[in-house]
């Protein structure tokens, strides 16, 4: 046994390159998150210490010492699971909500929303702070729009109407 694989590498390179790669995908993920603006960061739910060097790294303006606080950046983000920020940080960008369960529900409320008759008046009643005819006009304009093939923009705003009369529930909950 020489300690090679198959493709003639050994262990060492082999892991050589893995921290490499590690290190590059840190480094892109920092840049990423360099470039979030900050209500999106706000709803990423990064822990302390990476908050913390985030917004240092931010107030950085020139572009050399910005660049080094970048990096370190990304050195704090090899003790993050990157795939996991990464996910929460497209679904941030997509739909403004970082919590996979919660977009999911969201989506099952748009869908019921626009198919059950009696779903509004059961939306309403799970979160009081639903605005009833504002409630039905978007899934009016929703329903008016999916019958006659327009692309899904009246479908969209009742899906963010949705998942901010959600996220103000769970705010609501956790302050008291």
């Amino acid at each position: 046994m020489t300690g090679r694989d198959d493709e003639g590498e050994s262990e060492r390179q082999v892991a050589r390159r893995a921290r490499r790669e590690a290190g590059l995908d840190s480094a892109r993920l920092a840049n990423a998150l360099m470039k979030l603006p900050a209500t999106s960061l706000a709803k990423l739910g990064l822990d302390e210490d990476l908050r913390t060097e985030l917004e240092r790294a931010r107030a950085v303006t020139s572009m050399i010492a910005r660049r080094r606080a970048e990096r370190s950046v990304a050195g704090a983000l090899r003790r993050v699971d990157l795939v996991e920020l990464a996910t929460r940080m497209e679904n941030v960008r997509v739909t403004g909500i970082n919590d996979p369960q919660r977009l999911h529900q969201a989506e099952r409320w748009r869908t019921r929303l626009l198919d059950e008759a009696n779903a509004p008046e059961e939306f309403c009643a799970s979160f009081p702070a639903c605005d009833h005819p504002e409630l039905l006009r978007l899934i009016d304009a929703a329903r008016r729009e999916r019958s006659t093939g327009r692309p899904p923009g009246a479908a969209r705003a009742l899906f963010r109407h949705v998942a901010a009369l959600m996220d103000d529930a769970q705010q609501a909950a956790r302050e008291d």
